[in-house]
């Protein structure tokens, strides 16, 4: 079983992020069943320095552990968790802190991952590029222990 995620951006770039299964396993076992992906990477439009791609876990996962904040760094899931039935998923990856919102308002994620501090600048260059070029193919995958 690995403990990390491997993010590989068509554009170029590579970040790794190291799972948090203490903050929420069942997020976690969620992500880790949906690897290897390959999709595309969005820029959001309300929560300012977020890239995400859509999902589509095989199970709804539960609320843990939430916050509506987001710190640079922090890799996150949603759900429309009212409709309770996974309808609209996503992971997102924050690349400066922000407070997670839409037009509704704040929106409650779980927080299962988190990209090391080394790696900031490189969020950055890529989140901008992705706001500033439009979107690009992504490929996510699972990284063992030694690796994150």
């Amino acid at each position: 079983m690995f403990s990390g995620l491997e993010f590989r951006f068509e554009r170029g770039g590579k970040l790794t992020a190291r799972l948090m299964p203490d903050l929420a396993p069942k997020t976690v076992d969620a992500v880790r069943g949906l690897l290897p992906l390959e999709v595309t990477v969005y820029h959001t439009r309300w929560c300012g320095r977020e890239i995400n791609f859509p999902i589509a876990s095989a199970r709804p996962v539960p609320r843990e552990r939430q916050t509506s904040t987001a710190n640079t760094g922090d890799v996150v899931y949603w759900t429309e968790w009212e409709l309770g039935d996974g309808a609209n998923e996503a992971l997102a990856i924050y690349y400066g802190p922000e407070v997670i919102r839409d037009h509704r308002g704040f929106l409650p994620v779980n927080v299962f991952a988190r990209v090391p501090q080394d790696q900031w600048p490189q969020i950055e260059e890529i989140g901008l590029r992705i706001w500033q070029q439009g979107t690009e193919k992504l490929v996510v995958v699972g990284l063992e222990e030694d690796n994150t």
